[in-house]
């Protein structure tokens, strides 16, 4: 099968992921599929998680030096998408290239007529990319941040609610950067050191200190999967925010601990090391297919005593549970930096619709907790009413559940407030997590 460069695996994934799925499982289903080398695998991926952020003031851009209403097709406003991407942001592009290879792939994929369009718009843009006007961010900051820091308007007005304009800014620019890869040592068959000695070996360089203990952040680790150290089950990829979150259930060993919505398992099997593996963790998930994937992370990991079970997490089949760990399903949108197109696909009234649902689920854990047992509710939303709004109610509601404080367990930056813990990822630099730890009296 003949190689695609990085621009034409691009090129395929931005024209058909839209309704089809994510499009950071289509490009890696592409990739498997054609290959290719390290270097242009990681220009692949920077293309495509790129433009799908930036779209909105790509858009903007093109249509400002559009005179067309519409452009020619979906595949020729992709390449000039791209092309404009590498224009803003690819400083190692030589802006010839980056204009001749969306010219020739105009012409693989178009025709003459449509190659010249993609030539006059690129170069008017070098002609005149000094000149664009953006809408002003003191008459109309929704506007501004929206297009020049590319977000969805709603979700900006709701951030101006609560945040400064430069902190609004910040999120956004956080939001578009390339997501640090993280990896959580596994206590059960390693130490931080040996793992951080295995890395080097391998040539991953890890990067910035992490906030949480056993945790790296490493570059040049792509794909995670082939590395040995996590072939040899040493290491789960995680976030130092979901690490965290593992700290503030902190299960004993020798009790039950139950992850209610466990897959894809980084989080259960961190309870598991964290239990050293003595006692009964219980991955749950409503989806058979997904707590599949739990098992095959556990099995990696060598995490043999765990035991799983497929069921509603708002009707588990259990009782008399210690700690229990509710990590609801969400809008995700503290995880934007990750999940490229997840800003252009949720709406305003997702985050209302998640929360109904993520009541229920609190709930029913507590009612399954043994009296005295810990229940840890957790997000990766930054939104009040899936985080606070969510406990508070539920705290209204009942009388036997207390907040319990998780400041000796985590580092001070991140508690929130007495039992609660968020992370931000303009702040803290990882991704936007909640957390609360609850007691059933």
């Amino acid at each position: 099968m003949a190689r695609l460069s990085a621009r034409e695996i691009a090129l395929k994934v931005l024209t058909e992921y839209p309704g089809r799925s994510r499009p950071e499982d289509l490009l890696e289903r592409i990739l498997a599929t054609y290959d290719p080398d390290r270097a242009e695998r990681a220009l692949a991926t920077q293309l495509v998680s790129g433009t799908i952020k930036w779209r909105s003031k790509i858009d903007f851009i093109i249509k400002q030096l559009s005179h067309r209403s519409r452009v020619v097709s979906p595949v020729v406003l992709n390449i000039l998408r791209l092309s404009i991407y590498q224009l803003l942001f690819l400083d190692r592009v030589p802006a010839y290239g980056a204009t001749n290879e969306g010219v020739k792939l105009a012409k693989q994929f178009g025709d003459n007529y449509q190659a010249g369009y993609v030539n006059a718009i690129l170069r008017r843009y070098l002609r005149e990319k000094d000149q664009i006007e953006f809408p002003d961010l003191y008459e109309d900051p929704i506007k501004h941040i929206s297009v020049v820091y590319s977000h969805p308007p709603w979700l900006v007005r709701r951030w101006l609610q609560r945040f400064s304009v430069e902190d609004v800014i910040g999120l956004a620019l956080a939001n578009n950067r390339i997501a640090p890869t993280g990896l959580r040592v596994n206590s059960l068959r390693a130490t931080a050191s040996q793992v951080e000695a295995r890395l080097v070996e391998e040539g991953v360089e890890i990067a910035e200190p992490s906030l949480a203990p056993g945790h790296f952040y490493v570059r040049g680790a792509s794909p995670v999967e082939a590395l040995k150290v996590h072939r040899d089950g040493l290491v789960q990829v995680q976030d130092a925010a979901q690490t965290l979150v593992g700290l503030v259930l902190a299960p004993e060993p020798g009790k039950v601990a139950v992850d209610l919505c466990s897959a894809p398992g980084g989080k259960a099997t961190h309870l598991y090391e964290l239990t050293k593996g003595e006692g009964l963790l219980i991955a749950n998930d409503v989806s058979l297919e997904r707590l599949l994937l739990v098992r095959e992370n556990a099995a990696r990991l060598g995490h043999t005593g765990m035991a799983f079970t497929a069921s509603d997490g708002r009707k588990p089949a259990m009782h008399g549970v210690d700690y229990l760990l509710v990590d609801a399903p969400c809008t995700g949108l503290g995880v934007i930096a990750r999940r490229w197109d997840l800003r252009w696909t949720k709406r305003e009234s997702d985050v209302l619709r998640m929360s109904a649902y993520q009541r229920d689920l609190l709930g029913s854990a507590i009612e399954i907790a043994r009296a005295g047992g810990v229940v840890v509710y957790s997000t990766c939303s930054i939104e009040p009413e899936e985080n606070e709004g969510v406990v508070d109610a539920v705290l209204e509601r009942r009388k036997d559940v207390r907040l319990e404080p998780i400041g000796q367990a985590l580092p001070r930056a991140v508690v929130y407030r007495e039992g609660m813990m968020q992370t931000l990822p303009h702040v803290h630099g990882v991704d936007g997590m909640f957390a609360a730890r609850l007691r059933k009296l």
